[in-house]
């Protein structure tokens, strides 16, 4: 099951990327947006977005929702954290280029991000507490 969901995620996580990255650099580069007050702002709407499909396409979970929620908000806010940290440390103090730095971050983040729900957020009951629930 595990190679389907990690297909699925990859796709969503492609389509997601790709058209946050060529916004990210639409907005940082040739508006003049700062970094992190654009991924401040994107993030939000990609929380959302990333929710309902990876929730409905790529893990198909069927739990409870506002359970699921709060755990993939955790997840992103933590990886939130991580990007933003990324592009003080490397872009800021060491003036490594942002757009490179939000490029090495999507390749991080995301298969972390993968991990995070497979196993935490979407994660699947255990075969011990199925059984226990059907005796």
């Amino acid at each position: 099951r595990w190679p389907r969901e990690l297909i699925r995620y990859g796709l969503i996580g492609v389509v997601l990327n790709a058209a946050g990255f060529l916004i990210y650099v639409l907005f940082t580069t040739i508006i003049g947006v700062n970094p992190i007050a654009y991924i401040s702002a994107f993030y939000p709407v990609r929380i959302v977005l990333a929710f309902y499909l990876n929730k409905k396409w790529s893990f198909t979970h069927e739990g409870h929702v506002p359970a699921s929620a709060i755990r993939y908000l955790i997840a992103y806010i933590s990886c939130y954290l991580l990007n933003v940290a990324m592009l003080k440390y490397l872009y800021e103090y060491w003036g490594i280029s942002h757009v490179l730095v939000q490029a090495i971050a999507i390749v991080v983040i995301g298969p972390l991000l993968f991990v995070i729900l497979k196993f935490w957020v979407f994660k699947e009951n255990s075969t011990i507490i199925q059984c226990a629930q059907a005796k």
